[in-house]
């Protein structure tokens, strides 16, 4: 599908009119790039348009959010071209560079991107649970997990609890790799399924 990728000009606006939205629970820019990181390399890809709800909080029932249907639609296409932008970078190994932003100080924490990608997981928990079950899984999981959720609920929820710290650089430039592994994973297990469901019509 062919595309036209966000210019800076356009990812300043999208930012922007996001952080309109932040008193009404919309989105960071870089939460969105979690979110739509899981979207794209979950067990079955979600669109934006599926998603608004989740990414515009409670601007989405809000009938004056936009001053116009066309300024809603302009909205939703750079939500779209965001969206093919990961998920292009994702057919290409090594490709795919997480939304991070940084504080005063020129840090990154990469918090608000994993708590995206995590809220990205809880729409379809239950096939998300397969990456779980799965000691691959748990090791592409556990980056985003110890950076998106509390210490305790990691170690719950994985394998390994007793793990040394993971320096938080190390951490971040493993989100890439995750997702791409993540996205491998689940293509293997839709090809299997495929193929189970082949041999069942036989």
């Amino acid at each position: 599908m062919k595309y036209r990728p966000l210019s800076d000009a356009d990812y300043t606006r999208l930012g922007q009119q996001l952080k309109h939205f932040e008193t009404q629970g919309a989105m960071s820019l870089e939460r969105l790039d979690g979110f739509f990181a899981a979207l794209v390399a979950g067990p079955e890809p979600l669109r934006p348009q599926e998603c608004l709800s989740f990414i515009l909080g409670e601007a989405f029932d809000d009938e004056k959010a936009f001053s116009s249907m066309k300024a809603l639609e302009q909205f939703v296409d750079l939500l779209s071209r965001h969206w093919m932008e990961i998920a292009q970078a994702l057919t290409v190994e090594g490709s795919y560079a997480p939304w991070l932003d940084s504080d005063g100080s020129g840090e990154m924490s990469g918090v608000a991107w994993a708590e995206g990608f995590v809220q990205g997981m809880t729409l379809l928990n239950e096939d998300w649970a397969l990456l779980f079950e799965s000691e691959t899984g748990q090791e592409l999981l556990y980056p985003i997990l110890l950076l998106g959720l509390e210490k305790e609920a990691v170690t719950e929820g994985l394998q390994g609890a007793e793990a040394p710290p993971v320096p938080r650089q190390e951490l971040l430039g493993a989100l890439g790799p995750s997702v791409e592994g993540i996205q491998r994973f689940f293509i293997a297990e839709r090809r299997r399924l495929e193929a189970e469901a082949g041999e069942d019509l036989v």
